[in-house]
């Protein structure tokens, strides 16, 4: 019979709960850095070796014989319908390297033209009742006014057409701080542009997004430039990508510790 829960003898009978095999308690606390017998475990945020410091979460360790240890860790540091979920494999003889981030339905938006980008929080602009793309209201995303569609970490925002090719957006704190913000709108086929889109934004947070036709004028020089034509309404085959920046997140939203 083990003697703890992490017993490693040869020959000893495992009870429930050994190496956070059943049981309803949840793993042994323990530090990913200081985990190297195969088995499921938690870890509270300030232990060593955390994806994020300050958020617990659960581990999973394996180890390839002698020294050479592989991990997977899941946190919900970005909201518990957004699991941050990484990688590393390292030699305990050594320091522990870097996690690796799984990218998933989660973490990454799928754009109109049907290329991948970091994502979250994620707003789509589009006309929700007529739109043709049956697409639009995938994963999470939910219906957010007449003309928009939010994914789970963008709730509470909203869009209004104010006149045509022109949308209100309310409900963030403004266009993402980080990164890529505005994704003009493209064919579902390839990903050709539709159109070209511009934004501004107040000190409150509230976004005017116009979108125009793309039109092209000759310069003196034979040179061909591209730029803003008339306005246009959302495509219906098509979407305007948003990337916000929300409020901060509650405590409840972000554990410290998971519960035995």
């Amino acid at each position: 019979m083990t003697t703890s829960n992490y017993d490693p003898s040869v020959g000893s009978v495992l009870r429930v709960g050994d190496f956070g095999l059943g049981g309803s308690s949840g793993g042994v606390l323990r530090s990913p850095n200081l985990t190297y017998i195969p088995g499921f475990s938690r870890f509270n945020g300030e232990e060593a070796g955390v994806p994020h410091p300050g958020t617990g979460g659960s581990l999973l360790t394996n180890t390839l014989g002698g020294s050479y240890i592989q991990q997977i860790a899941q946190d919900p540091s970005a909201g518990i319908y957004n699991p941050y979920i990484a990688v590393r494999h390292f030699s305990s003889q050594g320091s522990p390297g870097p996690w690796c981030v799984f990218y998933h339905t989660g973490n990454t938006t799928r754009g109109s033209g049907g290329a991948l980008s970091a994502a979250s929080p994620i707003l789509r602009i589009a006309d929700i009742d007529r739109s043709e793309r049956r697409d639009l209201l995938e994963q999470s995303f939910e219906r957010a006014g007449d003309y928009g569609a939010t994914n789970d970490e963008a709730r509470g925002v909203t869009v209004e057409r104010v006149d045509v090719g022109v949308y209100l957006v309310t409900g963030s704190l403004g266009l993402a701080m980080e990164g890529w913000r505005i994704q003009d709108p493209c064919s579902p086929d390839g990903g050709r542009m539709l159109g070209i889109t511009q934004s501004e934004q107040d000190d409150q947070g509230v976004i005017i997004i116009k979108l125009f036709k793309q039109r092209w004028t000759l310069d003196d020089e034979g040179e061909m430039h591209l730029g803003p034509g008339a306005p246009l309404d959302v495509p219906l085959n098509s979407w305007i990508d948003v990337r916000l920046e929300m409020p901060a997140k509650t405590e409840e939203d972000v554990p410290k510790e998971l519960p035995a």
